[in-house]
């Protein structure tokens, strides 16, 4: 005999549809943020940035389309989501490194004092917790959203894999030159 579930109160049920209407609400929150740096602000997206871009998009596509629609399960959309957004924070992560480290110089972000990949970090972070918290919340799709997160790491590994070669600078950038992109930093060789 199988053992019946607890009745849900009204508060927990609201809980089940608050996490994915706050991750699409992440989600949208980044896609504007992208297209505001690109469209208003003229920077130039460089590969990792089209990644993140195209993966941010993705989860709110995801989330978006899921939630309106009648008959698709709602917790069903925290997997679905899953892997696209572990692919861009896994991304996002990545480019961030590369700036800490010295191999990348990229631009102010919408904030002005952060940088664009940094932004980006800050959204996938923000974004994998709300849907993290659904998975385990909700309980049914556990294993599914764990092979979800491990499709993610792949999906951003191949990307990074084939992220074409940026050529070396073979000077210094002329001081009036603004910085509309993510470029490598230029080094000088001794």
């Amino acid at each position: 005999m199988a053992a019946e579930s607890p009745p849900q109160t009204p508060s927990s049920a609201g809980l089940k549809i608050l996490w994915p209407r706050l991750a699409l609400f992440v989600s949208v929150v980044g896609v504007v943020g992208s297209l505001y740096m690109s469209l208003q602000m003229e920077l130039k997206a460089c590969p990792l940035c089209l990644y993140q871009r195209a993966f941010i998009m993705s989860v709110a596509a995801i989330l978006g389309f899921g939630l309106f629609l009648p008959d698709v399960p709602k917790a069903a959309l925290t997997p679905l989501a899953l892997a696209p957004a572990m692919a861009g924070a896994v991304v996002a992560n990545t480019h961030v490194l590369l700036v800490v480290n010295g191999i990348l110089e990229c631009p102010m972000g919408v904030t002005g004092f952060i940088t664009a990949p940094g932004e980006s970090l800050i959204v996938y972070v923000l974004l994998m917790s709300l849907l993290l918290v659904d998975l385990f919340h909700n309980k049914r799709y556990v294993m599914p959203g764990l092979g979800a997160l491990l499709i993610g790491y792949i999906l951003a590994s191949t990307s990074i894999k084939a992220t074409p070669h940026v050529p070396d600078p073979t000077g210094p950038y002329p001081a009036d030159t603004k910085l509309d992109g993510c470029r490598k930093v230029y080094r000088e060789r001794t």
